[in-house]
């Protein structure tokens, strides 16, 4: 793991960094539309918001770096 420590400090302090984060827009889910088939959409934004949260945890492991074993995302938003 200290190669993947390593790599993740170097990448946080290549000039670039923060232009690599603003280039992958995070997806937002549809809002509902009435008269579109419910079905559809319900999955729609389930695919969506599943995408927004894998989003939200690599620019987190990309920002924050390596989870201690046994630590999840939610532990650590707590101690921020």
């Amino acid at each position: 793991m200290s190669g993947l420590q390593d790599l993740l400090e170097r990448m946080r302090e290549h000039p670039a960094f923060n232009e690599l984060l603003a280039a992958i827009e995070a997806p937002t889910p549809r809002l509902y539309k009435p008269g579109e088939n419910a079905d559809t959409q319900a999955a729609d934004w389930i695919f969506r918001s599943g995408r927004q949260m894998q989003n939200q945890i690599w620019r987190e492991y990309l920002t924050k770096g390596i989870p201690r074993s046994g630590e999840d995302s939610t532990s650590r938003q707590e101690k921020s």
